[in-house]
């Protein structure tokens, strides 16, 4: 006959208060936990798998073997339910290894993500036996070395959470009470910030009204939901007091695998996410070395002898159940887009796609188990997809990946594409919005194939971008082969150069030969033994060298900033070699679509001011491309490049200067045509487009820049210096003062903006301003020293600043001069002020 509930209730409370006295006891003479099997009568078993999990009344009790104690876990917490209007960057709320292990009553939970960032190389052989030694003599334990003795003593992870025993079996089997914790704030695991968005200031959970909600055991996965009730307050009302703000966060906590995946080196030139860790005494012969290992799949031949063999166990993909029907096969193709180049690295069928299953199917799936893949909806309003992975620590394996899509991206991707193709006739089947299903369909395809490859380990290679030639791009049996890019990695999504008339189809990316060589680094198999498999691994990356196709560049770690920062191969948005080409190609595209909008949108107002939105706004991020140019260098890859950056010439740089302030300005004049901008904004349209000209100038003429073309100059003689740019920037801005368009006024205004700026830096000194600068950059990125300062520059300490404040006095009396001649008064009104604006400038830099 079992026991009644409450009675196990009762129990449960006599031991939680045994336990308390305890508490204020010594370790040793804690009070013993009550008998197991008495426990266990009245419990429901809700799940079973590496652990049981039980459920009495309102309490969760998890079952764990000995064998769960001490073994490395993640515990991963995604956002399941937000309060309403709160748009989150990403759904995860945390991801760490943590370990479990038993103080008296007491299971803790020990945080240990810090700590797997030192570990002690691998110990030497043992070396033979000496000569003369003591017969019998006990060896040496290799296992415990003074390096691992001084690792371990030195640091040790926080505690996070602690879970009462409630009894325990004679094989030590405990029983737990997860209950206080999960229906309560973790503070290492908590919701508070995802409060933070409402713009309340969290005070507390509120007890009575947050719970367990839901409990899964799959596997070596325990998955908990809890659905937790805040009380914040809000400035604006502060009559009303503590709101209730709800929040459903899901936790996975998963025992990692008994065997760690084969590690795979990480090498800059194979764009893989990196997993680093310092290692002490390694087998380099230094004191302490930095080791990389790449994250991607545990993937292994079910043939090892076949050159090409299905896997043991495919990277399996399931589609969340809140995805549209009409999307599912579109992401599905764009999951699969992936096969070929898995057959390249000997895996036949190494991915597949599945529907989630129902209740019925599986009971104990659900999308936030950090043990499966799943590709999410996400019904917000944000314009974003996202491929996120979670990673062993100890061998860099991808042991699952949930990519979130939200849907706002097919709309902005759908104008992206119009405002390039379809307005401009480059693509005649899509004349209109919003895009077919199909067109669409296709476009989201790309998108997932491209999230696809980060949960696959890869990073963006924004290199790609600029890998193809404007007259391969405009060649139909090339572009429509390759697609814009060499990686669909890359974030140039579209072949922005093919004009009307090109015959290019293929307009978007596609898989190029980078990914396909960088999945053969990642997944396939080489040389027999450990030593062979890393020479042959360096040789393999170093093919990524030969072809320029297959480099990679990025700027997503400290050492890539560090090598690509200045690079003008290195692209986002935007597609060929040849910069001031692609964007004049790119610009043209742009202002057709402009012109058609209207026809475009078919007169939906709110359609048409969104799309003007896009377009603007795709044209200024082709336009600023072109400020790479300025103070570009070009980093050696092939061999023979040397060991120094190649300066772009300064033929090449004055040329980009002249057209960002000439043709560049110009071509957003048909942004504030009035039949076009007081559809978008009947106020404040026109000065809008005034200040985004404005900023052509002031992103230009920075300290990071005058202080670079100095540098520059300093090494080559012949490279463009920061006194060509001053003067060819002013000839650009000031040089025809007879009549004052709107462009010039706003590239004017920019201007005295841009000088401002560097003089005031100048007039306080700028120098000890960029060491703080500076350190705190280090603080957020990790790039070195050098490149930190660099990126902070104010110019007070370079040549440009006299140049400029002696430049000065003959502009103002320039000014004044055309003020007097000017025969329109707007104009005569407008040189007189900038004549005063640039008298400012003059007492700012005496």
């Amino acid at each position: 006959m079992q026991r009644p509930a409450v009675s196990l209730l009762r129990l449960w409370s006599a031991a939680c208060l045994a336990l308390a006295v305890a508490s204020v006891q010594a370790q040793g003479q804690a009070a013993a936990p009550p008998d197991l099997e008495k426990l266990m009568q009245a419990a429901e078993r809700i799940g079973s798998g590496r652990v049981t999990a039980y459920r009495v009344g309102g309490n969760l009790l998890l079952e764990l073997p000995p064998a769960a104690l001490g073994q490395p876990m993640l515990w991963y917490t995604e956002a399941v339910s937000l309060p309403p209007g709160v748009v989150v960057d990403s759904l995860e709320v945390t991801n760490t290894l943590v370990r479990l292990e038993r103080i008296g009553n007491l299971v803790h939970v020990r945080d240990l993500g810090g700590t797997q960032k030192r570990r002690a190389g691998a110990p030497e052989p043992a070396p033979p036996a000496t000569p003369g030694a003591v017969p019998g003599a006990a060896p040496r334990d290799a296992k415990i070395r003074p390096i691992d003795v001084a690792i371990s003593s030195t640091e040790t992870g926080p505690l996070i959470a602690s879970f009462p025993i409630l009894g325990a079996k004679d094989d030590g089997t405990l029983l737990v009470d997860l209950t206080t914790t999960f229906s309560g704030d973790i503070p290492a695991v908590t919701g508070r910030m995802v409060v933070a968005r409402t713009g309340g200031l969290v005070a507390a959970v509120d007890p009575s009204k947050s719970y367990i909600d839901l409990v899964r055991v799959r596997g070596d996965a325990l998955n908990i939901r809890s659905h937790l009730t805040y009380l914040a307050a809000y400035p604006a009302a502060p009559a009303a007091g503590p709101q209730p703000v709800s929040v459903v966060l899901g936790h996975s906590l998963m025992f990692l695998p008994e065997k760690p995946m084969a590690t795979r080196p990480y090498d800059i030139r194979v764009g893989y996410f990196p997993n680093a860790f310092s290692e002490f005494e390694s087998a380099r012969g230094v004191a302490v070395a930095r080791q990389v290992v790449i994250s991607r799949f545990r993937l292994e031949k079910a043939n090892p002898a076949a050159a090409v063999s299905d896997p043991v166990k495919p990277i399996t993909y399931y589609l969340g159940p809140g995805i549209p029907e009409r999307w599912k096969p579109h992401i599905t193709a764009g999951v699969l887009q992936w096969l070929p180049a898995f057959e390249a690295a000997g895996f036949s069928n190494a991915i597949r796609v599945l529907d989630a299953p129902t209740p019925a199917q599986d009971p104990n799936w659900s999308p936030e188990d950090v043990s499966i893949n799943v590709i999410r909806w996400v019904p917000e309003e944000k314009v974003n997809a996202m491929g996120p992975h979670v990673v062993d620590p100890r061998s860099g394996e991808t042991l699952s990946a949930h990519i979130h899509i939200w849907p706002s991206v097919i709309d902005f991707f759908s104008q992206y594409y119009w405002s390039l193709f379809g307005g401009s006739g480059v693509d005649p089947a899509a004349p209109t919005l919003p895009l077919s299903t199909e067109k669409a369909g296709a476009l989201m395809g790309y998108i997932v194939a491209h999230e696809v490859g980060h949960t696959l380990g890869l990073m963006h290679n924004q290199i790609a971008s600029t890998a193809h030639s404007v007259m391969q791009m405009r060649t139909p049996s090339f572009a429509n082969r390759f697609g814009p890019n060499s990686s669909i990695m890359a974030y140039g999504r579209f072949n922005q150069v093919a004009q009307p008339g090109d015959g290019i189809t293929q307009l978007w990316s596609v898989l190029g030969p980078y990914d396909i060589a960088a999945i053969k680094y990642g997944y396939g198999v080489f040389g027999t033994d450990r030593a062979s498999e890393q020479r042959e691994l360096a040789a393999f990356a170093d093919t990524f060298t030969r072809d320029r196709q297959l480099f990679y560049g990025s700027e997503e770690s400290g050492d890539l900033i560090n090598r690509f920062g200045r690079d003008p191969r290195v692209q986002t948005e935007n597609t060929g070699a040849e910069r001031l080409q692609a964007t004049r190609l790119g610009v043209a595209n742009l202002l057709r679509s402009l012109g058609r909008l209207d026809a475009g949108t078919g007169g939906d107002a709110t359609l048409y001011a969104s799309t003007y939105e896009v377009v603007l706004g795709r044209h200024l991020t082709l336009l600023k491309s072109v400020n790479r140019l300025v103070g570009g260098a070009l980093q050696p890859i092939a061999p023979g490049e040397g060991p120094t950056a190649r300066l772009v010439p300064a033929a090449e740089q004055r040329q980009a200067v002249q057209y960002l302030l000439g043709e560049g300005a110009a071509s957003l004049e048909p942004y504030a045509a009035p039949a076009v901008v007081e559809r978008v904004a009947t106020y404040g349209g026109y000065r809008g487009i005034d200040r985004v000209q404005a900023s052509l100038v002031t992103d230009l003429v920075t300290g990071p820049n005058v202080a670079l073309l100095e540098s520059q100059k300093r090494r080559d003689a012949a490279a463009y210096s920061s006194l060509d740019f001053g003067r060819d920037v002013a000839a650009a801005v000031w040089g025809n003062l007879r009549s004052a368009s709107t462009t010039h006024r706003a590239l004017q205004r920019g201007y005295i903006d841009a000088a401002r700026t560097l003089l005031t830096a100048w007039a306080k000194g700028g120098s000890a301003a960029e060491a703080a600068q500076a350190r705190a950059l280090q603080a957020e990125l990790p790039v070195s020293g050098f490149a930190a300062r660099a990126l902070v520059e104010t110019g007070d300490d370079t040549v440009f600043i006299p140049w400029l404040r002696g430049s000065l006095p003959g502009l103002k009396a320039r000014l004044e001069a055309a003020s007097r001649s000017a025969a329109i008064e707007s104009d005569r009104l407008h040189y007189a002020e900038m004549a005063v604006q640039v008298g400012r400038l003059v007492r700012l830099g005496v």
